[in-house]
């Protein structure tokens, strides 16, 4: 069944704040296990995982980017129970995370604590990429480029390679779907962050999001690639906390 479902990283705190992640194209929860070690006290952490991936592998995907984004916010809604959150996107996440916090707007929700996304170009910038008939090839040359989870070369890694690129071109499928309407900025926090070196979006580009949001608006730019996040986690955490617990932004000497 095509379900979405939230995974609990590190600690359960059912009263607490919670910080909702959506991982890369390609990408399952997982990618966030990692964020448990740098997570504030008295928030929980959970992070989207879509089907067809990790221990859901072979199962239907979701390729029709609304009725992905239907069956986020229901799992979203439930997940959180009426708590404070945030939504931190990375990648084709942060288009998931911002159609979320529009949804939940138009749906009479509450709306995210702060949006933060994440090495991902602004909405109304965004150019349908398909991948139907592009070669396994090219796909991975792309990837490594990118520095994805490839640790000494696609070629060297045949099994991941045959798991990812199914889960990657469904990705997609959905997020070329995606097709940007003008509506009012969005009444939270807007948070954007990028790597000084990503050669998927440039920081120039990130800058292209201001418009979305009517609050507060920041874009940091971290050292590293289109994966900064992975040696950025405490900055990006430091700053969704900040909103969650209305506590002051420290910045790392």
């Amino acid at each position: 069944m095509s379900e979405v479902r939230l995974v609990r990283i590190g600690p359960e705190r059912p009263t607490a704040p919670v910080v909702v992640c959506l991982p890369h194209a390609g990408g399952g929860a997982q990618a966030f296990r990692r964020w448990a070690r740098a997570l504030p006290t008295g928030l929980e952490l959970m992070a989207v995982q879509l089907p067809g991936r990790e221990e859901r592998a072979g199962g239907p995907f979701l390729t029709d980017f609304d009725e992905l984004v239907s069956r986020t916010a229901g799992a979203v809604t439930q997940a959180v129970a009426g708590r404070p959150y945030a939504l931190f996107g990375h990648s084709a996440g942060s288009l998931i995370a911002f159609a979320l916090a529009r949804r939940a707007r138009r749906d009479g929700r509450p709306l995210p604590a702060t949006l933060a996304v994440s090495s991902f170009p602004a909405p109304h910038t965004l150019r349908p990429l398909a991948l139907d008939g592009v070669p396994d090839k090219d796909i991975l040359d792309f990837l490594s480029g990118l520095s994805y989870a490839f640790s000494n070369g696609p070629e060297s890694q045949p099994e991941l390679i045959r798991e990812i690129l199914p889960v990657l071109r469904a990705d997609f499928a959905a997020v070329s779907g995606y097709r940007h309407a003008e509506e009012h900025p969005l009444d939270c926090p807007l948070h954007v962050f990028g790597g000084s070196v990503d050669r998927f979006v440039r920081p120039a580009e990130l800058e292209l999001w201001r418009p979305f949001t009517e609050r507060e608006f920041t874009l940091h730019i971290m050292r590293g690639g289109h994966f900064h996040l992975h040696r950025s986690t405490a900055r990006i955490l430091r700053v969704l906390a900040a909103h969650l617990t209305q506590q002051p932004i420290t910045e790392e000497v």
